[in-house]
């Protein structure tokens, strides 16, 4: 191989890795960050799959134009997604029904 060809493909690589390094910054944390690191990353995953899903199960109904269906989709869309978006709100709801059944 060439000369220039070997100097073009290291410096593409450590250009990469240097890149790669710096954007894995936030998994590098410090033991006290990972559980908020993971569970931000369990969040974004969850509202993605969320609302991608809830697109794709939208498609038909939408095409149907069956309002049952679209109303029990946006009802457990927005159930789920309270979950994903509000963790603190939905603890409270589920603590304050516990205390009102469980006494």
């Amino acid at each position: 191989m060439n000369k220039n060809v070997v100097a073009s493909i290291a410096c593409a690589a450590a250009t990469i890795a240097a890149c790669v390094l710096s954007a894995a910054q936030p998994a590098l944390a410090a033991t006290s960050d990972i559980g908020k690191n993971v569970g931000d990353e369990v969040r974004t995953w969850a509202t993605t799959l969320l609302l991608g899903v809830a697109g794709l199960v939208a498609l038909p109904v939408l095409a149907k134009r069956d309002v049952t269906a679209g109303v029990v989709l946006a009802l457990l869309v927005v159930l789920v997604g309270g979950f994903a978006f509000a963790p603190g709100s939905v603890k409270q709801v589920i603590e304050s029904l516990w205390h009102h059944i469980a006494g």
